[in-house]
Order: structure tokens, then C-alpha cells, then sequence
């Protein structure tokens, strides 16, 4: 039973999901009331099991008419619309201007913080440098360009929205290029939608980092910054490991300074973005940015680390944001983080539970979440929604970090092979 609690002032989120099933209890533990709005627009079938419908006073139904979801939402007494996860992003900025909320971001802007071909393009009319990318229509001819693609240059080809890694192709020839745009026109993307163009980019490289900003009133603060490495599996960027950053770090400053001009000109105003950048020899270049939490946020491991959480800022922002204001324009480091993505080098049923006293017992371990159970088919990991799981590595030295990343690699690859019975 939900407690009524004192605050008249309902905060609405849309698809509450994925890591945003975290935003309910984080909004009812400030004594107001929640609605969750549903966007049938997007359906996201893979985390509709994380969607915990006791956290919510109400529950509505959104099919595409901005206007009149925003009315069930003005008679509810809804003063914030924010996005749970990516499928919530832009009917949450449609919704939030509908309203005519304060904290709403800047009007027009809904469909630049989904779809990365309106995104880069608006970034490259406003003078932000962005990658060299060419858009194909759904016939698969080139309609927007920033310039000509050198063919013999390798390319990064995906769809013009979705999330993670899903249907990113690493491109090393004009042959590899052309199948994989045949492949991904009209298949659906990760929310069911088909893919109604595709994106081709040059294969940027450097460092790629995610910074994860909360935002008041058009100032940007930067919370969390990640560097993120990943490796090819079968041609396909497959996650790595995520290094926690100091703010003051070399190369940080002028990365969170094109985070910021990025935003701006997207017309972020309030609440959450999940920015993901690689630090080329050119500068910082963008990838994609986001309104919304990022995946696989682990709030305890911010708090240790670095003594708030992304969350907890977000939800802050909306609710009480001259405090997060006055904490700053970055969040110093109180100690070293690295998160692991699980990679499973086997195929098949997992026979038994995972054996986890090996990595549980690390001088570092902070915390882990797997995606399976035994009885389960495993695939092999090929990419962000095919991995087992994640863990993540918190202590005050970064050499012992480094050890326990390394025992969890040689856990990983004896554990999976043993524990998987192959088809």
C-alpha cells in the first residue's frame, strides 16, 4: 500500500523500466506521489519484467496524442515529466511541453534526443563538431551528409534509433558497409520499431567515455564520467569494462566542456542525460546523448565512490534544484570504480548456478547482477543485451581494482565453460 505522503505535487515517468524502475522509489522516499505513464509507441518487451507497478498512484496509457495523456496528467496534479529509459525520452519532452512545465526542456528538440540522425544534424548547423556520417532514407540512399566518406576507411553503421550496441556494425569494407545497411533497414530495432533509415559514421578512434550529467535550469553538472572500453566479438563492439573518472583528470575538462556545448544546443534544459563521447585526436566527437538515466546504474556504488549517485541528483533536480546547484559543476572522486560486463564465451543451457564465492570474496567487490539462472538458454556474448551480467569493483587503490578485474576474466572464462552445457 502506497503511503499518501505530504507533497500535492505528482511527478509523472514515462516507461519506468530498465534502470529507470529505480526512479519510483527514489521520487515516493520524497513523499510524493508518482505516476507512470506507459508509451505504447515503443514497446521495450525485454524490460517489461523490471516495471514494479506498486511504486505508482496511477498508471496511463500513452498510444500518441500528446495532448490528451496531458490532461489525465494536469488532473492528476503532475508539475515533472521525466523519461525512465530511452524509449521514454522524447514522449517525455512532448508531454513536459505540453504541460508548459518549467522544467520542461527546450520545445522542438523531442525527436533530436532520440533519433541520432536529427541529433548530429542539428549539432552540425549549430557548429558543434561532430563525426563524418552520411544518413541513408529507407530505400538506402544517402539524404544528409556532413561530406563524403572515404570508402576505403572503415565505418560504423546503426540504426537511427535505438539503444546500447544493438544493431551497431563495425564496418571494415564497403562490402561489410552495404550488408550490414541491407540487414538493418525495416528489421526492428530494440523497441520494436523498424528501422526506418540508417546511420553510417566514420570509425572514430581514442577513447570513448559516458558522462552522466544532471541538468537545472540550462546548467550542467557533471555527476559521473566513465571511460568505456569495449572489444569485437564477431565484428561487433561487445562492452568491456567502465573506469569511474576524476573530474580534473587530463582530458576531462575539455571533454565535459563539449558535453556541455552539446546539451545546449540540443535544448537540454532540467533533469538527466547519459552522454557517450570518443576523445579523438580531433577533440571530443560525439556518439549519441541521451535524457535519461543510464543503463546498469548502481546508485550504492556513487554513493561509495564518490558520495551521491546520478539518481539521486536526477530526482534532486526536479525536486529540490538549488541543492544540487550549489554542489558544483563536477563531483570529485572518493574512491576508484570499475564496472565489468560479463562476457560469456559459451552457448547453451546453464546446467547449475554460477559459482560466484570467487569473485564475491575479491578485495574489491562491490556488487553484481546476473541475467541468468540455471535451466536458462545462454548465448554467446555478442553484444550489450547478450551478456549474463555485470559487476561492479570499488576500493581506494587502483592497482587492487586492476588484480580483481583480471580474476574476474579467468573466473569468467573457466565458470562459463564449465557451467554451460553447449547445443
Amino acid at each position: 500500500m502506497l503511503h499518501d505522503g505530504y507533497n500535492t505535487t505528482a511527478v509523472a515517468v514515462v516507461d519506468a523500466l530498465g534502470t529507470g524502475h529505480l526512479l519510483g522509489p527514489a521520487l515516493r522516499s520524497r513523499g510524493v506521489p508518482v505516476v507512470h505513464v506507459r508509451n505504447h509507441t515503443a514497446e521495450f518487451e525485454r524490460q517489461l519484467h523490471t516495471f514494479h507497478a506498486p511504486d505508482f498512484t496511477a498508471a496511463l496509457d500513452f498510444t500518441g496524442d500528446p495532448a490528451a495523456t496531458a490532461r489525465q496528467l494536469r488532473d492528476l496534479g503532475v508539475r515533472h515529466v521525466l523519461a525512465g529509459t530511452e524509449s521514454g525520452s522524447d514522449t517525455a519532452d512532448l508531454l513536459a511541453t505540453e504541460l508548459d512545465l518549467p522544467t520542461a526542456n527546450a520545445p522542438g528538440f523531442a525527436a533530436a534526443r532520440r533519433d541520432k540522425r536529427t541529433m548530429h544534424r542539428i549539432l552540425h548547423e549549430a557548429g558543434v563538431p561532430v563525426p563524418a556520417q552520411q544518413h541513408l532514407d529507407g530505400d538506402g540512399r544517402v539524404h544528409w551528409q556532413t561530406g563524403p566518406l572515404d570508402p576505403a576507411q572503415p565505418t560504423v553503421v546503426k540504426p537511427p534509433a535505438s539503444a546500447g550496441t544493438d544493431g551497431v556494425h563495425i564496418c571494415p569494407t564497403a562490402a561489410d558497409r552495404d550488408a550490414a545497411v541491407r540487414g538493418l533497414l525495416g528489421a526492428p530495432n530494440l523497441f520494436g520499431q523498424p528501422n526506418d533509415g540508417v546511420v553510417v559514421q566514420e570509425l572514430l578512434t581514442g577513447p570513448e567515455y559516458m558522462v552522466n550529467t544532471v541538468s537545472v535550469d540550462g546548467s550542467h553538472m557533471a555527476v559521473e564520467i566513465w571511460r568505456s572500453d569495449k572489444k569485437l566479438v564477431d565484428d561487433a563492439p561487445v562492452y568491456d569494462r567502465q573506469e569511474l573518472q576524476s573530474p580534473d583528470a587530463p582530458g576531462m575538462p575539455a571533454l565535459l566542456g563539449y558535453v556541455r556545448e552539446v546539451l545546449t544546443a540540443l535544448g537540454v534544459r532540467w533533469g538527466a542525460t547519459h552522454t557517450e563521447v570518443i576523445l579523438t585526436d580531433r577533440g571530443p566527437l560525439l556518439l549519441e546523448t541521451g535524457t535519461r538515466l543510464p543503463g546498469g546504474h548502481d546508485p550504492s556504488l556513487s554513493l561509495k565512490a564518490l558520495g551521491t549517485s546520478h539518481l539521486d541528483e536526477v530526482v534532486d533536480s526536479y525536486l529540490a534544484p538549488d541543492a544540487v546547484a550549489d554542489r558544483g559543476p563536477v563531483r570529485p572522486l572518493r574512491r576508484h570504480a570499475l564496472g565489468v560486463s560479463l562476457i560469456s564465451p559459451a552457448a547453451g543451457v546453464l546446467l547449475r548456478p554460477l559459482d560466484l564465492d570467487p569473485v564475491t570474496s575479491l578485495p574489491s567487490f562491490h556488487g553484481i547482477r546476473l541475467t541468468v539462472r540455471p535451466g536458462c538458454e545462454l548465448p554467446r556474448t555478442t553484444g550489450l543485451h547478450s551478456k549474463p551480467g555485470g559487476l561492479y569493483l570499488c576500493h581506494e587503490d587502483p592497482a587492487q581494482l586492476e588484480r580483481d578485474y583480471l580474476a574476474v576474466r579467468a573466473w569468467e572464462r573457466d565458470e562459463f565453460t564449465n557451467a554451460v552445457a553447449g547445443r
